[in-house]
C-alpha cells in the first residue's frame, strides 16, 4: 500500500468511477491532479466549480483527500508541487501517454520507487458526465485579487476544503483566512475538543499551499465575526457558507460605514451528511460539519494511556471522572452491566462519615459540633454547606478525607475476585491525584450551564449554591487534558450507551487480561 498517491483524472464525474479502484491502495493522501482543460467554453469553464462537486461524491475514506487547482486554473507548463511525496501515479483510459509523461516529469516531489497503476474506470458506479449545474454559473462571473473568508477550521474535513478550494479558485493575487480564536467558541458543541487555535491555522494554510502554491497566503487568528474585513480597503470578495451569509451583509454595512467599497458575496452551498455509511448517531447535524466530527470522537481511544508500573496489570483498573452531575453514575452502571466491578468513591466517603468509623471524629474536631444531626450523625448538608463556601476549609476537609477514601478503594480493589476490570468513579480523582492509582482515565463532561440545571434540580439548589459547587471542581478543558476515554451524557440515554459500547468494546480489543 502506498503512503501517498496521485490520481491524473480528465473529468471530475470519473472520480465516481475510478475513486473505488483505488481507495485501498492508499494509506495517508490521495492528491488529484484535472489534466489541464483546453481553451474554454461554457461547459468546461463551469468544470473548474464542478471540480468541486467531487469531494462531495468521494467515497468515505481514511486518507486525506486533496484536489490541486494548477490543471484547473488552465496551467499548462507549470510544475505539479505536492507537499508530501507521491508514491504512485494513477490514471485512467483517458489519459494520453504523452499526457501522463507531463505529469511525471513535472511532479517536483516524488519518492524514488514512484510508480504508475492504469485504472479501469467502474462503468458499474453512476455517472453525471453530462449533468450540467446552473449553480455554478454564477461562481463563474470574474476573478478577484483579493479574496476572504473566515471560520473555525476544526479537523478540516471535505466541506472546509470545498470552501477554501472555492476561494483560491476565485482568486487571482491573495487570499487571506480568518481562522476563529478560542474566544469565539463558547457556542460550539464539544469546544473542549476543538484543536488549538495554531494547529488549525497551520492546518489551512498548509492544505492552501499545498492546493496551490502560486498564490498569496494570509492566516490569522480572528477575534469577532469581522476581523480584518471592515478595515481593508484591498479586499474584494468573501467566501461564506450559505448558514453565514447574513455575516457577510454585516461586514458589508460596517465597510459602507468605514467609506469601504461593500465586498461581493459568493456562498457555497452546504453538504448534507451522509449517515448510510458514516459512523454517526441521529443526534448529530444533518450537514457535514466539524461539531459531527467531534461527537463520534466520543468513547473512542483519545491518546493512549502510558504503562502503570505502581500498580498490578490486572485487575484493570479504569478511573472514571468528570465534573458534578456530568452523569458519571449512569456511566458507570451501564459499565457495571457490561460486566465491570464499579466503586463509588462517594459511597466510600460517605461510610467513612459514620460514627465509630476513620474521619468521623477528625471531621468533627475541624468543623465543630455543629454539623452533627440530632442523632450525632454527620450531617453531610451542613458540611456541604460550610465547604463548598470556603475554599480553605474545603481543602481541610479533603485533608481529611481523600487519604482515607484511597486507603479503603485500595482494599475493595486487593479483595475484588472474579473481575479484570475495576472502574473507580471519583468525582476528585484528578484534583486528590488519583490518576497514579489507574491505568486509564475515562472523562464524562457537559457545559457547565447543563451542569448547573442538572444540579439545581437534583439537589434542590440554587444557581449560586450550584455554580460554587461547579466552579470548585476543575474545568471541563483540565478533564478533556487528562482524558484517554471521552464521554458526554448531554444527548439521548442512546447516545450515551453508543459511547459506552464503542468504549468498553476497544478496552476489550486493546488490553490483554
Amino acid at each position: 500500500m502506498a503512503n501517498t498517491g496521485l490520481l491524473i483524472c480528465s473529468n471530475p464525474f470519473r472520480l465516481l468511477r475510478i475513486f473505488p479502484q483505488i481507495q485501498r491502495d492508499v494509506q495517508s493522501t490521495l492528491y488529484v491532479h484535472f489534466f489541464p482543460l483546453p481553451m474554454p467554453d461554457k461547459k468546461t469553464v463551469r468544470h473548474r466549480f464542478m471540480m468541486i462537486d467531487a469531494y462531495k461524491n468521494l467515497s468515505p475514506m481514511n486518507v486525506d483527500v486533496r484536489i490541486l487547482l494548477c490543471g484547473l486554473k488552465g496551467a499548462l507548463n507549470s510544475q505539479i508541487t505536492t507537499k508530501r511525496p507521491v508514491d504512485v501515479i494513477f490514471y485512467d483510459d483517458h489519459i494520453k501517454s504523452e499526457q501522463l509523461h507531463h505529469v511525471m516529469s513535472s511532479l517536483s516531489n516524488k519518492s524514488p520507487n514512484c510508480k504508475t497503476v492504469f485504472v479501469q474506470p467502474n462503468e458499474a458506479c453512476s455517472s453525471n458526465d453530462t449533468k450540467e449545474n446552473n449553480q455554478y454559473d454564477e461562481m463563474e462571473n470574474g476573478l478577484y485579487e483579493s479574496v476572504v473568508l473566515g471560520g473555525t477550521f476544526d479537523r478540516l474535513h471535505k466541506g472546509h476544503k470545498i470552501l477554501l478550494s472555492t476561494a483560491a479558485l476565485k482568486c487571482t493575487k491573495k487570499l487571506t483566512v480568518g481562522v476563529t480564536d478560542i474566544s469565539m467558541l463558547n457556542s460550539k458543541k464539544l469546544k473542549e475538543l476543538i484543536e488549538p487555535c495554531n494547529t488549525r491555522i497551520s492546518n489551512v494554510e498548509g492544505f492552501l499551499k499545498d492546493i496551490d502554491p502560486t498564490l498569496e497566503y494570509e492566516v490569522l487568528p480572528i477575534y469577532d465575526i469581522y476581523g480584518p474585513t471592515i478595515h481593508d480597503p484591498t479586499f474584494q470578495m468573501i467566501i461564506l457558507s450559505e448558514e453565514t451569509v447574513k455575516g457577510g451583509e454585516l461586514i458589508n454595512e460596517k465597510r459602507i460605514q468605514a467609506g469601504l467599497r461593500p465586498l461581493d458575496i459568493l456562498p457555497v452551498p452546504l453538504l448534507e451528511e451522509d449517515k448510510s455509511t458514516s459512523d454517526c448517531c441521529e443526534e448529530e447535524e444533518q450537514k457535514i460539519s466539524s461539531s459531527n466530527y467531534r461527537m463520534r470522537l466520543l468513547g473512542t481511544l483519545l491518546k493512549p494511556p502510558q504503562p502503570n508500573t505502581n500498580i498490578p496489570s490486572c485487575p484493570y483498573i479504569i478511573g472514571l471522572t468528570g465534573g458534578i452531575a456530568s452523569g458519571k453514575s449512569s456511566i458507570a452502571n451501564y459499565l457495571k452491566d457490561l460486566g465491570a466491578f464499579v466503586i463509588n468513591a462517594d459511597t466510600v466517603a460517605h461510610r467513612l462519615y459514620d460514627i465509630n468509623q476513620p474521619a468521623y471524629q477528625d471531621v468533627i474536631d475541624v468543623f465543630g459540633p455543629s454539623i452533627l444531626t440530632t442523632n450525632n450523625e454527620v450531617d453531610r448538608k451542613k458540611l456541604g454547606a460550610i465547604v463548598f463556601n470556603d475554599k480553605d476549609k474545603l481543602e481541610q476537609l479533603n485533608t481529611i478525607i481523600w487519604p482515607l477514601i484511597l486507603q479503603r478503594v485500595k482494599s475493595i480493589v486487593q479483595s475484588t475476585k472474579g473481575h479484570n476490570i475495576v472502574v473507580l468513579e471519583a468525582a476528585v480523582l484528578l484534583s486528590a491525584n488519583w490518576q497514579h492509582h489507574c491505568h486509564e482515565i475515562w472523562v464524562s463532561i457537559i457545559p457547565p450551564n447543563e451542569a448547573t440545571k442538572r444540579l439545581q434540580q437534583r439537589n434542590n439548589l440554587s444557581e449560586k449554591q450550584a455554580l460554587d459547587r461547579i466552579n470548585s471542581q476543575p474545568s471541563n478543558c483540565e478533564y478533556v487534558k487528562n482524558a484517554n476515554v471521552l464521554f458526554s451524557t448531554l444527548w439521548s440515554c442512546n447516545f450515551t450507551h453508543i459511547q459506552i459500547k464503542r468504549a468498553w468494546n476497544s478496552l476489550l480489543s486493546r488490553v490483554s487480561f
